[in-house]
């Protein structure tokens, strides 16, 4: 059987024109590379007189993100998206400050931690398939939505102890909005001082005016909740002792609440996406789910068991990375190495690391167009560079809650295939759009079939 073509934008045959590659990235970031960008280790673009540099090299993010990590800071373009709704947060923040910040959170998402959520992702996850138990035979969900509002009632309640529906009704409404008004422009890509107004920046912050109301009065509980926000209210610095202020704590939360339902529920989403185009994966799994599970749900405890599932989900996030682009800026000239000889990238040079490029490079993927979950066996993985996948950043600032993402993956996804398999719906086009992250435009169409 032949393979599917799965949905992404057409490669331009030749670099778009400015003005075209402004509207281009506005609408779509992963719309704007030429068929080159998937062949060549480094890719210039000049937009007037800003200079931008892709890098696709293994080693050379290697060094931009590990090796010589001071050098590359994190970009106005990036802080210009983000800190509108996200403020001073771990994604945003940057020096002494993050270094702090990320001291006090670590605790949150040790091994011990992550086994006291399981609990919660279960059983939301069994709440969302007892509701699709009483739908008719063969109706079609939207499965973007559904993910969307299963990883956030699971943040919710496993760190803020809550499932008010309110909140979920305002967080995931706030950040679809702001994800829509808050676009790079032509300031970002021309490097303009941050003083300069951005036109998104005041619509994202009324965008989340309401989720801001609702995380003050979260906080008004005090420190006495036995959740990550309690640890927030009451934790110090090991290094400091200083505490977090309440701004600061308003920040870390709302990164929680966007970066942690935000890019799980992408993931799961184009994993079914992915499934629904591949009944030969979805019977290798559901073979795995019988096998492990024999029938109940699944536990932590079965994670480890679960390596086909795993596979699924990190060949998902190859070929549909949720966090599709990083931006860096170079604070001084530096040699950046590529397979043959090095590449100069001068101070002040916008540097882009875009995991969509990378994880479909034809140069480190054998048909990197494909959907293959055997890539990740462990002796597949052993023999890849390591910066040639990276889903979760890499480097000293790689996603702290990359963990918990994965445990909850695997627990939802095992939750859900072993009682549904997931169908294409007719006439749905699937189109992929890089938004601050991956989404598909008009969500996921997909039919529901009880097994």
């Amino acid at each position: 059987m032949s393979d599917p073509v799965l949905a992404a934008p057409p490669r331009h045959a030749k670099r778009l024109s400015p003005l075209k590659l402004l509207r281009t990235i506005k609408e779509s970031s992963i719309a704007s590379f030429a068929a080159a960008a998937f062949e060549k280790e480094i890719v210039e673009r000049r937009f007037l007189w800003r200079r931008h540099v892709i890098v696709n090299s293994p080693e050379a993010v290697k060094r931009i993100l590990l090796d010589n990590v001071e050098n590359y800071a994190k970009s106005d373009l990036l802080r210009h998206l983000l800190e509108p709704g996200l403020g001073k947060g771990l994604i945003t923040s940057s020096g002494e400050l993050w270094r702090s910040h990320r001291r006090i959170m670590a605790p949150a998402f040790d091994p011990r931690s992550l086994a006291a959520y399981a609990p919660p992702m279960i059983e939301e996850a069994g709440a969302v398939l007892a509701r699709w138990d009483a739908l008719p035979a063969g109706v079609t969900i939207d499965a973007a939505s559904e993910m969307m509002r299963l990883t956030l009632a699971i943040i919710a309640r496993a760190m803020f102890s809550t499932s008010d529906p309110e909140l979920l009704d305002t967080v995931e409404r706030g950040m679809a909005t702001y994800q829509e008004v808050v676009r790079p422009g032509l300031f970002d890509l021309l490097g303009l001082p941050s003083w300069i107004p951005r036109r998104g920046a005041a619509a994202g912050r009324r965008a989340l005016a309401g989720v801001d109301d609702l995380i003050a009065r979260l906080m008004a509980r005090g420190k006495d909740t036995p959740d990550l926000l309690g640890r927030l209210l009451s934790a110090t610095d090991p290094l400091t002792g200083q505490p977090l202020s309440p701004r600061e704590v308003r920040d870390e939360v709302v990164t929680i609440f966007a970066a942690g339902h935000e890019t799980t529920a992408q993931a799961l989403t184009w994993t079914w996406y992915l499934l629904s185009q591949h009944p030969e994966a979805v019977a290798e799994l559901e073979a795995e789910l019988d096998r492990v599970l024999e029938g109940r749900s699944p536990r932590y405890e079965d994670i480890p068991q679960l390596a086909y599932a795993r596979m699924v989900i990190e060949e998902s996030m190859r070929l549909y990375p949720p966090a599709h682009t990083m931006s860096r800026i170079t604070l001084a000239d530096d040699d950046l190495p590529l397979a043959e000889g090095s590449y100069r990238v001068r101070r002040g040079t916008l540097v882009l690391i875009v995991p969509w490029l990378l994880h479909r490079h034809e140069l480190l993927w054998n048909r990197p167009e494909r959907f293959r979950p055997e890539r990740f066996a462990p002796g597949a993985t052993a023999k890849r560079h390591r910066f040639a996948y990276m889903p979760f950043g890499g480097g000293p600032r790689v996603c702290i809650g990359a963990g918990f993402a994965m445990t909850e993956a695997i627990l939802i996804l095992a939750s859900v295939a072993q009682r549904y398999r997931l169908r294409p719906a007719p006439g749905h086009v699937v189109e992929p759009v890089g938004l601050i992250t991956l989404r598909p435009r008009n969500g996921l169409k997909l039919v529901l079939e009880r097994r």
